[in-house]
């Protein structure tokens, strides 16, 4: 089983005890200084797409999972650290512009990120409701280019043809951002994620680039930038 099964797996199991703990008694109390976060969800991709490297909104996705504590300073406002499992997905339109991470067309293709990574928060609850804003890390320990194509023809032995690059090494091992989230302390809220920094390396060049079919951008990677938002749901505890 992949390194990424395992790791999604531990959180989960993590995750859920704290998820079907009871609060009531907590909330009534006249106050508490703890913190305990529990979340599992996911969202979609949102922003700008580059012209040779446009994403197809709506398949393009992510699945979070974490856990997290703090301390409150007062009934109103406390702030704390989550640890997540973070797996995006960002599937790549199929046109004569592409170039990520090559220009070959295919049936259908994805780059995909997974990451483990922490957040620090401040938070501010408003009766049963939070909102909270913060600063997330991630190091991304797994990537991988998926390619599908149909085969046909004399000799073909199925369908379609998966084809798997793991570990990148355009890729950087790194990435940060800032986190947005507002909802019911126990229950569904939403979650808005605002990456800072570049999926990859300046300087990478693709296969199209290093033979001069394409000069290389002005950031210095022929690699253009991926959409940097995302907005999704999760089902917590906080």
């Amino acid at each position: 089983m992949k390194l990424k099964y395992y790791v999604a797996g531990i959180i989960s199991l993590i995750v859920m005890p704290v998820m079907a703990q009871d609060t009531t008694d907590t909330l009534d109390k006249s106050f508490d200084h703890t913190i305990q976060d529990a979340f599992i969800g996911g969202g979609f991709v949102l922003g700008n797409s580059a012209n040779n490297a446009t994403v197809l909104y709506g398949n393009s996705r992510e699945f979070v999972v974490g856990v997290g504590a703090g301390y409150k300073f007062a009934k109103w406002n406390g702030v704390g650290i989550d640890i997540h499992y973070k797996s995006t997905d960002f599937f790549l339109k199929q046109d004569s512009n592409k170039i990520l991470p090559n220009n070959t067309l295919h049936n259908s293709e994805k780059v995909s990120f997974d990451n483990i990574g922490a957040l620090v928060f401040d938070r501010f609850y408003i009766g049963s409701f939070f909102l909270d804003g913060g600063f997330y890390f991630d190091w991304t320990f797994y990537t991988k280019h998926i390619t599908w194509d149909n085969t046909k023809g004399a000799g073909a032995t199925g369908s379609s043809i998966k084809t798997t690059d793991r570990q990148l090494n355009f890729a950087n091992p790194t990435n940060y951002g800032l986190t947005f989230r507002l909802g019911k302390i126990t229950g569904v809220s939403l979650y808005f994620n605002y990456r800072l920094s570049s999926l990859f390396k300046a300087g990478a060049l693709p296969a199209q680039a290093q033979s001069g079919s394409v000069s290389a951008s002005v950031n210095g990677s022929t690699y253009p930038e991926l959409p940097v938002y995302v907005l999704g749901i999760v089902f917590a505890t906080h």
